[in-house]
Formats: C-alpha cells, structure tokens, sequence
C-alpha cells in the first residue's frame, strides 16, 4: 500500500474515532429527552397484556422503523377518509409506542372528531359511540400507560369541553343528554353528604359483602338472574336493575322489593354507584369533592360558599381531567404552554357553565327526554375568581396573560347584562363596578341603565326594527319556557327584559309610524303563537305552559285562543 494510502486511511480512521467520542457525549442529552417524552421502552411495563410485552422487546432496534411505516400509512388512510382502516392501524401504533402520549392524543381525537362525523348525522347513536371510543381510549388506556403526560389530560378535557358541550357537531344535544342520563343514576341527590357518601362507600364487592346483610342481597341477586354472576359486572347490572327492571328475570325486582328502605340496600347502592364512578368512569371521589368545594356554584350572598358541581354537564368532566392533569402533571412554578391551555380549559369550562350550565331534562312519555340548556347564574362569582387567580399566575410566570386579561373583561361585560335581562339589577351593578375598577375606560363610567341602554343600541343598529323585533320574541319565549317549568323569576325577568328593549327602541330609535314597533301585547301574543308553533319545544312543556296560564295569565290565553282556530279546537277537545 502507497504511503499515501496510508495516510488517508489513519485519518479517516481518526476522524470517525473523533466523530464517535462527539457523538458520545451526545448521549446523556438524548436519554434525557427519551425519558422525557416517555419513549423509553426497555423498562418492562406492569400489568401488560402479552400482545404489548412482546412487541415492546422482540423487534429490537427494527420496532422504531415498522412504526413509521404504519405512521405513514394511517396518515395516508385518514387524508383518503378511510378512518376505520386507519382506527386498527392506530391500534398497532398504540401497542408499539404505549408510552409516547402523542400516540394516544392524535388517534383518540381522530375517532372523536374524524371518524364520528364520517357517520351521518342521521345516526346520532352511532356518532355518540365514536365519540364515546374516543375519549375512552385517552381516559383508560393512554393516561394508564402515560399518568405524567398533561397533553393526554388537556386532550381529553377537550373533547368534553368541546366536542359535547360545544355546537360544533349537529348532534350535540344528543351527546349532551346521553352523558346525563349516563351519570344522573351514579349520583343520588347531588347534595354535599351524598358526595361524601360516596367516597367512603367500599372500593370492591369482597370489602362491601363482609357485612352479612349485604352478602345475603348479593346472594338473592344471583339467584334470581344469571346476569349478576359475574362481580365485575353486578354494580352496572344492579343500578340497571333500579331504572329498568323488564331487563331482568322478575325474581331479581322481587329481591329489591324485599330489602327496599332497609340499611342494607342503602349501602349496596351507594357501594354500586361509586364503584362505576372509580372504575367506569375512573373517578377520584375524593378529588371530585374538592372540585365541587372550589368550583361549585355560589349562593348570591355568600361566594365563599360552593354547592356540588353539576356533573351531569360536560364541562365539568372537562374541569375534572384538566385539574386532574394539573394536579398530576404540571410543573410548578415554571411556564409551560401545555399548562397554561390546559388552565384556560377549566376557565373556558367555567365560562361554559354559566352560560349553559342548566341541563333541564325534560321527561317526554314513551321516549328519551327532550334536553335544554339553560344559564346557571349561580356559577358567576367561582368563574370570576378563577378567571382572576389564571390572570395572577400568568403575570407572575411572565406568560403573557394579555388575552386571559380580555377574555375576563369581556365576560364581565357579557354578564352584566345576563343578570339585568334576569331581573338581578343589583348583581348587575356590582358587576359593573368591577368592571370599571380592573378595566378603566371613560365608556365604563355610566349609570347601569345606561350601559345597558348603549349595549341595546349596539344590538339595534340597524334601522327597520327587525334586529329589536328578535331580540323581543327571543327574550318573551324564553320567558314562556321558564314559566313552563317553573323557573318563575327568570321568566318574569325575561318578560321584562323584552319590555325594556320594546321601550328602548320605541323611544330612541323608532321613526315614526313607518319603523315603530307594535304595541307590547301584540308582540307578546305574537311570541306566544310562535312558541306554541316551535317543534323545538315538546308538546308536553306547551300544554304545561296552556294549563299554567289558563290559571295564572288568562287574558294572554284568551287572545291566543281568539287568533287561533287550531289551537282553541284543541283546547275544547282536551277539555280547557
């Protein structure tokens, strides 16, 4: 060999000498960000199903390259709208990369989002289980396998902020009224000692069923129907039993009728209804209380005082699981982008609640129950705290919290005017008052009448009275479907809020006779036959409404009855 081989040879044995030491010192960095982002897959996982465990060591270092072509792959499936062929290949993923969250983030929103609208919207059922596989992927499986990881958390609080409590989808108030009927039975009378009930009811069937008593129902049970055989499934089967006794053998409602009103049952019930919640819907009880003890409704003259949350709303399962990663997988006192959106989702949730935190399940006969939403006023002084110490936190952080800052005035500039147009003119002012001290503009420093007025006037500019004519025969069905179901002080006030408006315009923008307004009773009788026509409302919340006024509001009754042939031939048939 030349000598000048030789040379070039020993320096590229050198260099790649020199590249390896350099790449070496490398590697520290490198486990940490591994361990970091959880990719570190030589530690053996505990409870693993075989399938996981031996596809976590048997490919080796090839594991990483399979991965990417199924990555691509299921890419490839979703841009072509094949996402039930990209959901099995997602299901691969997950096995081979169990601890990178992202994994479980993008393939439990690409069933809650892409796969649940490719069905029609025709078949709310089949959207609703999409939904459902979505955040049950995220919630039991990916949290499981990534209890640190707050991106999983925040996604998953999304998907119920957004997904259920939001508009976006066309079947929103399906979702919403079957994630109440789904928790309305776990949580008896929703006051403070049935939560403190449940969480210091037995955690599994062994532990309940020392007491002799409870062992000899549980006893019954499974001697009147096969379906209580197996204990993982006895608590479901049990509270299903209570709502829907046909399910079952007639000898299993028998066993209930013999231990009704005794102790025994009282314990198995509470014991089966927190047993769904731990392990069905992988609540902490305990957690749950300290949310409904922080971010309850207040009354009006107490704020420091807070009521059991509302957890048949979805925002609150929101406000659960991003506290829940908050708690979990935060790092405090550092600034974190993840964090801080996860903290907006709880504010937002709160934000939600107050606007549409009433969920009135209107019970229909012979079908589910008809579903509104309706604002829970209650729910203010918590959101303006909270909103308040996010806004504090992100100053001290130094994180910006610019828009946390205007979201909050605008909120407040919003809830003046839900509490005037509900009567709660003194609510109003306060709320006003703040709003000057912690946003202080010139356009703020006018009586409350006044603010309102100006808020009015933003609504009705337009000329011709159309926008004022809504805002009226909104504000006045409102009013008839809290009169319906009893909610009479927000009805009264929504009747006058609509005479405000009616006043208003008349007064300051009508001109003349050619855009004035008609006279406030024609208007009401007009909302009225409006609402009696909505197929939004059901039939039944109408007679209701009917059979209130013919007692209470005869003369608005009567001049409905005068215009309308249909309606007064029902009446005389239904013997009004």
């Amino acid at each position: 060999m030349r000598f000048r081989d030789i040379m070039i040879c020993t320096l590229a044995g050198l260099v790649g000498v020199a590249l390896i030491v350099g790449a070496s010192t490398r590697l520290d960095g490198i486990h940490r960000a591994r361990q970091e982002m959880n990719l570190v897959s030589n530690e053996p996982l505990e409870n693993a199903p075989p399938s996981l465990a031996f596809a976590t060591v048997a490919m080796g270092a090839f594991r990483g390259l399979v991965v990417d072509i199924l990555w691509l792959r299921a890419d490839k499936l979703k841009e072509e709208g094949q996402f039930f062929d990209a959901k099995q290949l997602a299901e691969w993923i997950t096995v081979m990369q169990p601890r990178f969250a992202a994994v479980w983030d993008f393939h439990g929103w690409n069933m809650a989002y892409n796969i649940s609208v490719a069905v029609p919207n025709t078949q709310p059922e089949e959207r609703w289980r999409w939904v459902r596989n979505g955040y049950e992927l995220i919630r039991d499986k990916g949290i499981e396998k990534n209890p640190h990881s707050i991106i999983l958390y925040r996604s998953l609080a999304w998907i119920f902020q957004h997904k259920i409590s939001g508009v976006a989808d066309d079947c929103h108030m399906y979702y919403k009224r079957e994630l109440a009927l789904a928790m309305r039975p776990l949580l008896g009378d929703k006051s403070e000692a049935e939560f403190a009930a449940l969480a210091a009811a037995p955690h599994t069937l062994a532990e309940v069923t020392k007491d002799e008593k409870v062992a000899e129902f549980v006893d019954g049970l499974r001697k009147s129907d096969p379906a209580f055989a197996d204990d993982d499934k006895i608590a479901a089967n049990y509270l299903s039993l209570r709502q829907n006794p046909a399910r079952f053998a007639p000898a299993a409602h028998e066993v209930i009728n013999r231990w009704r009103d005794t102790e025994t049952l009282r314990t198995f019930d509470l014991f089966a209804r927190a047993y769904q919640l731990r392990n069905v819907w992988k609540f902490d009880i305990d957690l749950m209380i300290r949310l409904n003890e922080r971010y309850g409704p207040t009354p009006p003259n107490d704020p420091n005082d807070h009521g059991p949350l509302n957890w048949e709303h979805p925002d609150v399962h929101a406000i659960y699981w991003a506290q829940k990663g908050l708690d979990t997988a935060s790092k405090p006192g550092t600034y974190s982008i993840d964090e801080k959106n996860t903290d907006r989702i709880i504010f937002h949730s709160l934000q939600s609640l107050f606007r549409t935190g009433r969920i009135i399940l209107y019970e229909m006969p012979g079908q589910k129950p008809a579903v509104f939403v309706r604002p829970d006023v209650a729910m203010f002084d918590t959101l303006n705290q909270e909103w308040i110490k996010r806004i504090e936190k992100y100053e001290e952080l130094q994180g910006n919290p610019k828009a946390v800052r205007g979201g909050h005035r605008n909120m407040l500039i919003n809830a003046i005017l839900t509490f005037y147009q509900g009567g709660q003119h003194a609510k109003a002012a306060s709320i006003l008052a703040e709003l000057r001290r912690r946003y202080p503009r010139e356009e703020y420093n006018i009586p409350l009448i006044s603010f309102v007025r100006r808020r009015i006037a933003e609504e009705l500019d337009r000329p011709g009275g159309k926008d004022a004519t809504e805002l009226i025969d909104m504000a006045l069905r409102e009013a008839y479907f809290r009169f319906a179901v009893r909610d009479d002080n927000e009805a009264a006030g929504r009747e006058q809020w609509a005479r405000e408006i009616h006043d208003y315009y008349q007064r300051e923008m009508a001109d003349g006779t050619r855009t004035a307004l008609p006279d406030f009773d024609i208007m009401r009788y007009a909302a009225l036959a409006g609402f009696w026509e909505d197929p939004f409302y059901p039939a039944d919340i109408k007679m209701r409404l009917i059979g209130r006024m013919k007692l209470e509001r005869p003369e608005l009754l009567n001049k409905l009855v005068e215009y309308d042939e249909g309606l007064k031939k029902f009446l005389e048939e239904q013997g009004f």
